[in-house]
């Protein structure tokens, strides 16, 4: 059993200096929520992990998971982190370019993304199948009889809620079991508060910003959005698409930080949007990315100053794009 392997690396971890539960660079509600959760479990088994991440965190509904559950979680430069730390990856694998490699040694991968863990790892639990990490915590804590409390049990809701969306994708058996468990223990008014507070007052002038930009052909829409665009938002905007019933396929932009952040969505079968941003970004060698069949993320590794971006992007991914007309 999997489980039987995470006893073994607790075993070898004994002893090690600090331990650090990292997040990918900049996390979402389930990095997070799953992170607060190991890091819990594994003081339970007699650890003092820190929490950790690389980048920055710009949405509100992150911020206020973390401030209204106390989530003790820290900027990897404040930790001060040295060659002898142990490193558990979250929701992220080391050598995906979306987590950094931080000092220390990365001893352990748990994630839900289509990667491969490096092999010098020493135990790696990679579940592609389920909707979100939180619901490979919720199973850690059934295999020690250890009680979610509450606040742990709201994190996990929390970041399985937004990674399946509602429960509308990528949703296994698995993760509608972690559903019904964490209902029962979670603080629900929290739970609703996060999951319905998704933007500020001052982020609605970007839903307009990206309709006069956007280009639609067929069943697919794509759009550049403001420098000041937080990238976290465009995943906000790319469900808002979604949900117009003529648009299947979205792909949007938005430069931030000498970088451009690129978000896909997809609601249909014959459009991987994780093949496709490999394709496009990983395999020209203009920038990286990756995720789920129906959800991806990127970044292409310049500024570039152009008249119309959505042009620009447009050219680079419709291509790869099977549209319907």
């Amino acid at each position: 059993m999997q489980l039987t392997k995470f006893d073994r690396l607790l075993d070898q971890l004994h002893g090690c200096e600090r331990l650090i539960v990292q997040a990918h660079d900049f996390p979402d509600h389930d990095a997070i929520g799953s992170a607060f959760a190991l890091a819990y479990l594994l003081r339970q088994k007699g650890f003092a992990p820190f929490i950790s991440y690389q980048g920055f965190i710009d949405r509100i509904s992150i911020k206020n998971l973390i401030d209204w559950l106390d989530i003790p979680i820290t900027k990897a430069h404040r930790l001060d982190l040295k060659p002898n730390d142990k490193i558990i990856v979250v929701d992220g694998c080391i050598g995906e370019k979306g987590v950094t490699d931080l000092p220390g040694l990365e001893v352990a991968v748990i994630d839900h993304h289509q990667v491969t863990a490096p092999s010098f790892v020493w135990y790696q639990d990679v579940r592609p199948e389920y909707g979100s990490t939180a619901t490979i915590m919720v199973e850690y804590f059934n295999y020690y009889d250890i009680t979610i409390p509450s606040k742990i049990a709201t994190a996990l809701l929390v970041g399985l809620t937004f990674d399946t969306a509602n429960f509308t994708r990528a949703v296994s058996k698995f993760d509608i079991r972690a559903l019904l468990q964490l209902q029962m223990l979670a603080d629900m008014e929290i739970v609703n508060k996060i999951c319905r507070n998704q933007i500020e007052y001052k982020e609605l002038t970007l839903f307009d910003s990206m309709l006069e930009a956007m280009k639609k052909e067929g069943n697919c829409a794509f759009a550049s959005l403001p420098n000041e665009c937080p990238h976290s938002m465009l995943g906000v905007l790319g469900d808002f698409l979604l949900s117009v019933d003529e648009i299947d396929i979205v792909v949007l932009s938005a430069r931030n930080r000498e970088k451009t952040f690129i978000s896909l969505r997809s609601e249909c079968k014959q459009n991987n949007v994780a093949h496709i941003i490999r394709r496009v970004l990983n395999n020209s060698g203009i920038g990286f990315g990756g995720g789920h069949p129906h959800m991806a993320g990127g970044v292409i590794n310049k500024s570039f100053q152009l008249s119309n971006e959505t042009n620009y992007i447009y050219k680079l991914f419709k291509p790869e794009i099977e549209l319907t007309l």
